[in-house]
C-alpha cells in the first residue's frame, strides 16, 4: 500500500512540512489489509508525534464511526 498511502511517520512528516494546524489520519483500523495488527497505526502515530514533540490534539486519529466538528475560525 506504500505507493498510495503514508505510514504514520510519513503522515507526521507531512503535518510538519505543511505547517498544518490540524491533521486527520484515515483509512486505518477498519479492515485488516496488512501484516501489522489492526491497532498498530495508532500506536505508531502516537510514537511519531512524541518523537517530533507534536501535541496529539493536533493530529486526530478517529475510531471507525467517530466524528469531530470543525468550527471555522
Amino acid at each position: 500500500m506504500k505507493d498510495i498511502h503514508l505510514n504514520p511517520a510519513e503522515a507526521v512528516k507531512a503535518h510538519i512540512d505543511l505547517n498544518s494546524e490540524q491533521s486527520l489520519g484515515m483509512h486505518f483500523g477498519v479492515f485488516q489489509l496488512t501484516w501489522e495488527p489492526v491497532g498498530q497505526p495508532v500506536t505508531d502515530l502516537d510514537a511519531a508525534l512524541q518523537a517530533n514533540q507534536i501535541d496529539a490534539k493536533r493530529f486526530w486519529a478517529l475510531e471507525p464511526g467517530q466524528a469531530r466538528v470543525v468550527t471555522p475560525r
